[in-house]
């Protein structure tokens, strides 16, 4: 039987089931931490007794002529929305009644729901154009991504549900970094706004087709801009603006959407000149639907903070006090590379533990062991997410 450790499946694995049957009697929140553990291990394991596993076994002789076994099982749970409901008395002991949704089913509005708190996820915010451009043409191009960048920060902040920040400048050698006592970025997760070419990602921006009297149109206007000498306009440009969002620790895209734009003709002079009226309001139509798709998808992913440094009185994650922890905030930490696909493995509960923050700095907080095996391997994947 799985040692009471499994807590972790509750946030990291989706699992397979849509909850775990009533019981008699409900209770609070266990005090002591094993107990909680051993609650929450009832309740995941009769969820994974649902879902599907394999069983790969392989035997070989060795120079001795003894025979060895060795029998690995996976799981296919994987753990989108799931938050412990109320803590209940069964018959054969405390447990847990929990609500997951099925593998590959839309999650639903009562999961995403319950797995909102009070925690913003931090990211670093970085714009980068990849179209060939100089002179003027670049000081536009410049414009629109710091007013794109700033909107965007905007709009995160006012919904507290991203903190978002400027991405460090670190040296590329050793050297620079320790004379100039550069410190690389922490927070969990990295965003990039690109402006991308035409037909870049097979994305290509169409106009309508002109009629002939648009045509005609354009003609007389041209002709009349030569004879009273206006200034020379540019074209429109078209090109794709794209926005990503990724794991800081192993660089995994979590969410990416692109969308094509169309740069407005423009009065080409020497001076600087503000951005069209028009493409600021596309831009906002565009991130506000970037926003809307990011916290239906973020709303229900887990919070993760990413072990960066093991102490003597604990271990140091890069989630702080702009994150919203404080000090006495209980989380599962676990190694992502043995769960949840060896969540059934005897050994998977030398995988995680039951911890307490104990200090909080802005953007890291120090945490300390409540509940779990008596020494856990300093290798791993290892995450602390809340529950």
């Amino acid at each position: 039987m799985l040692a009471p450790r499994l807590l972790p499946l509750l946030l990291a694995l989706p699992l397979t089931c849509a909850a775990i049957p009533s019981f008699a009697d409900t209770s609070g929140l266990p005090t002591e931490p094993r107990e909680r553990l051993g609650a929450l291990q009832d309740a995941l394991v009769a969820a994974a007794m649902d879902s599907q596993t394999r069983v790969r076994t392989a035997a070989w002789v060795d120079s001795t002529g003894k025979l060895h076994e060795n029998t690995r099982i996976t799981s296919d749970m994987k753990v989108r929305g799931v938050r412990v409901q109320s803590y209940v008395n069964a018959e054969h002991g405390p447990s847990a009644a929990i609500v997951a949704e099925s593998r590959g089913a839309t999650p639903s509005e009562e999961i995403c729901k319950a797995n909102v708190q009070r925690y913003r996820r931090e990211a670093t915010l970085e714009t980068v154009l990849r179209i060939h451009t100089s002179g003027a043409d670049r000081y536009q191009w410049v414009m629109l991504m710091d007013q794109a960048r700033a909107r965007l920060v905007s709009r995160t902040t006012t919904n507290r549900m991203w903190q978002l920040s400027t991405p460090v400048s670190v040296p590329s050698t050793t050297y620079d970094r320790m004379l100039t006592g550069a410190v690389p970025d922490i927070s969990p997760y990295h965003m990039v706004i690109e402006m991308l070419p035409p037909g870049a990602l097979a994305i290509e921006p169409i106009r309508p087709k002109q009629t002939l009297r648009q045509k005609s149109a354009q003609m007389v206007k041209a002709v009349s801009n030569y004879v009273t000498d206006e200034p020379p306009r540019s074209e429109p440009v078209p090109f794709v603006m794209r926005l990503s969002v990724y794991e800081r620790s192993n660089q995994r895209l979590l969410w990416q959407d692109a969308v094509p734009f169309f740069f407005p003709e423009r009065t080409l002079v020497t001076t600087s000149q503000p951005l069209p009226p028009g493409l600021l309001a596309e831009l906002d139509r565009v991130l506000d639907g970037w926003q809307l798709s990011m916290d239906n998808n973020f709303s229900c992913r887990p919070q993760q903070f990413n072990v960066l440094q093991e102490i003597p009185t604990g271990w140091v994650i890069n989630g702080g006090q702009v994150a919203g922890l404080t000090a006495g905030d209980q989380l599962l930490l676990m190694n992502r590379e043995h769960l949840p696909a060896r969540i059934l493995e005897p050994d998977s509960a030398q995988h995680l533990a039951l911890v307490e923050v104990v200090s909080v700095a802005a953007g890291r907080a120090t945490v300390r062991k409540l509940a779990g095996p008596a020494s856990i391997a300093r290798s791993g994947d290892w995450v602390a997410t809340p529950f």
